[in-house]
């Protein structure tokens, strides 16, 4: 008898201690996403279906709530490691970037299945013609403005003819950026030189025009950078280094130029945002050399 009364005595204390001392060693109860999806596609599925009336629909959200605020959702993200621009900090030249973008043209043609964009293709191609006809080359003045990175200069009167240059400044760029990068706005330029060619481009349609050149330039961007990672890890990396040199204007005017090129890769090459992003570097109609409007010193870094 003495023994059952010790027995019972000791019941009671197991029923007090044993669930808690358990419960405050499980940790949160988790549900994958998997799991979870299937929960709301089967409550999405009641919604629709007509057998299904007002009462038992709520009670089955009604489960589905209480279960979701005493789970936990078990979450693993698919690593994404930023891809790095090789950039081994030469000094830009023109034929440097008519070659490097071949290099890097030839090799996304072959591994894409989709078909390479004609517009692209053709301003590559019309790049390269215009370097060996001696018509594209760095500005000899030294007078173009800093924000200005390259123009094209046509005479009004005829079709053919006239010259691409770029920013000299585009070559220590180069150094900072890579040639791949700085080659964005040779190929807008060149977009801009076959145009006129084929009679698209004129003082009276400047918007028109730019919003295809830039259309050509962030096609450009996405082969060479599919993810944005790059220009990413090129912006923080340079942003980093002018800390601690902030005297370095080369620097500067890279991350300004890598800001601007991420302004225009996230329009997605779309003809509205396009058409807004030029309006907004302040392009105007009757800009006849498209380098930039009236007064290109009061204006953001272009092209």
């Amino acid at each position: 008898m003495l023994l059952g009364l010790l027995i019972g005595a000791a019941l009671p204390l197991r029923a007090q201690t044993g669930p808690s001392d358990a419960s405050a060693n499980q940790g949160p109860i988790t549900v994958k996403a998997e799991a979870l999806s299937r929960r709301a596609d089967d409550l999405h599925d009641a919604v629709a279906s007509p057998s299904r009336d007002a009462y038992s629909i709520h009670d089955q959200a009604a489960g589905f709530f209480d279960v979701l605020q005493r789970e936990t959702p078990l979450v693993r993200p698919k690593p994404h490691f930023m891809d790095r621009e090789r950039v081994d900090g030469h000094v830009g030249t023109v034929d440097g970037m008519i070659e490097t973008a071949q290099r890097r043209w030839d090799h996304y043609k072959m591994k894409t299945a989709d078909v390479p964009p004609a517009e692209l293709d053709g301003a590559i191609a019309y790049a390269r013609d215009l370097r060996e006809q001696k018509r594209a080359d760095f500005d000899q003045t030294g007078q173009m403005p800093e924000n200005q990175m390259g123009v094209f200069r046509y005479a009004k009167a005829k079709l053919e003819g006239g010259m691409v240059e770029l920013n000299a400044r585009m070559a220590l760029m180069a150094a900072r950026i890579g040639e791949a990068f700085t080659y964005a706005t040779l190929v807008h330029e060149a977009a801009h030189a076959r145009a006129r060619a084929a009679g698209r481009l004129s003082p009276e349609h400047v918007i028109d025009g730019e919003v295809e050149a830039y259309r050509v330039q962030y096609l450009w961007l996405k082969v060479v950078d599919p993810s944005m990672d790059r220009l990413i890890v090129l912006h923080v990396t340079l942003s980093i280094y002018l800390k601690q040199h902030p005297a370095d204007r080369v620097t500067a005017q890279a991350i300004s130029y890598v800001s601007h090129l991420i302004d225009l890769y996230d329009t997605g090459g779309e003809e509205t945002k396009l058409r807004e992003y030029v309006k907004k570097l302040g392009y105007e109609e009757g800009d006849h050399d498209h380098d930039g409007g009236a007064n290109p010193a009061a204006t953001p870094l272009r092209a």
